[in-house]
């Protein structure tokens, strides 16, 4: 009887230590983990890598974006948690107490977006009219696309339904296809000597640099006349007084840093070729806005074009060889191999013609004569 006496009195006394131990003593909950899903768009890898993985509520990941070759990091997101900074490429992630998923985001390039692309033939139906084209683009994307008040009505409200109009006028200023012969000689441009085309010189300096169309009004120094014949454009056109930069491949050039900078501060720009041989080479979306980019091979040189392009003759009736062929330059990608035949920095362009895509990359090559690129101008309203 004594034994079974002590034994109950000592489990007793174990169960009470056992129950006293945990009394006015804290006790650690379960620790609960959570997914992290890993995702990129297409142009580049992230770490830690695509997929899943495990994390505690509160936790700091580190995480980094690797962009491809002539990619470009944009951003991260995420459906919860957040971000030591969403826009560097090397950051941290603190994850919440749920499921989330993070995004790298990634781009081609640098692109200006809503730039209108207009081609020839203007409404006058000339075929030859790649320059004022090319120019009338930049004028409808200042005036129409980005509202800018020293381009208000620059194109007299004519985007984005008939921008094939305002050409018609621009190529008057510019003297395309000597469409200045009935104006005095001493207000001509320089294809007063009877040119088929446009002059580099005469892009700038006809379109903005004497004042001429974009200060189509009563304070113009040359008080040039409306283009004859042909309609006139709505009455209010506004002028204002803008900047023009042109970049020549004979005078002391800077080449695709040129353009590279115009791109950068949003200012689409008017690139000149010697020739526009073209072969085509693959479709490539870009992961950021969905736009296809058509990338091209340069051909060998040909200084005309046929059917069922327009016919033009780039090097002018004389083989002066400085008119070329134009394009609205709008956007560019840093090394860049699409095709598998090297890496190089490519410019994104709208072509003039109807029977081109959209947006055409091309390779860049050193300035004249070794390459076919010829001048650029970029213009600062």
């Amino acid at each position: 009887m004594k034994h079974k006496l002590i034994s109950v009195a000592l489990v007793t006394i174990l169960l009470f230590m056992i129950l006293g131990s945990g009394i006015g003593c804290g006790t650690t909950p379960p620790v609960t983990q959570y997914t992290l899903t890993m995702a990129s768009t297409a142009g580049g890898s992230v770490t830690p890598a695509l997929g899943a993985h495990t994390y505690n509520a509160s936790q700091v990941v580190n995480l980094t974006a690797t962009p491809n070759s002539g990619y470009r990091f944009v951003n991260w997101t995420a459906t919860a948690g957040s971000f030591g900074s969403a826009t560097s490429a090397s950051t941290t992630y603190t994850m919440p107490a749920q499921n989330a998923t993070v995004t790298a985001h990634f781009a081609l390039g640098v692109f200006i977006a809503n730039v209108p692309d207009t081609s020839v033939p203007p409404t006058s139906g000339s075929p030859n009219f790649c320059a004022p084209t090319a120019m009338v683009n930049i004028l409808g994307y200042w005036d129409e696309v980005m509202g800018l008040p020293n381009a208000y009505n620059v194109t007299a409200y004519l985007v984005p339904h008939n921008l094939n109009t305002v050409a018609d006028y621009v190529g008057y200023f510019m003297d395309t296809n000597n469409a200045q012969a009935l104006k005095p000689v001493n207000l001509r441009g320089n294809g007063a000597d009877g040119h088929f085309g446009t002059y580099a010189r005469d892009i700038l300096m006809l379109t903005l640099g004497n004042l001429d169309y974009v200060r189509w009004d009563a304070l113009n120094v040359f008080n040039t006349p409306l283009p004859p014949p042909g309609p006139l454009l709505p009455p209010g056109k506004v002028g204002h007084n803008w900047t023009g930069f042109n970049d020549y491949w004979n005078a002391a050039p800077v080449g695709f840093p040129f353009i590279q900078a115009q791109i950068d501060a949003t200012r689409p720009l008017v690139v000149c070729y010697s020739h526009w041989n073209l072969n085509f080479g693959a479709n490539v979306t870009d992961p950021q806005s969905g736009k296809v980019i058509s990338v091209y091979q340069w051909g060998p040189p040909s200084f005309n074009s046929t059917p069922p392009n327009p016919a033009e003759n780039w090097t002018g009736p004389y083989g002066e060889g400085c008119i070329g062929h134009a394009v609205t330059c709008v956007g560019y990608v840093l090394n860049w191999n699409p095709l598998g035949l090297g890496v190089a920095n490519w410019t994104v362009v709208h072509d003039t013609w109807a029977t081109t895509p959209e947006n055409i990359a091309v390779p860049w090559i050193p300035p004249s004569p070794a390459g076919p690129w010829n001048s650029s101008h970029a213009v600062l309203p």
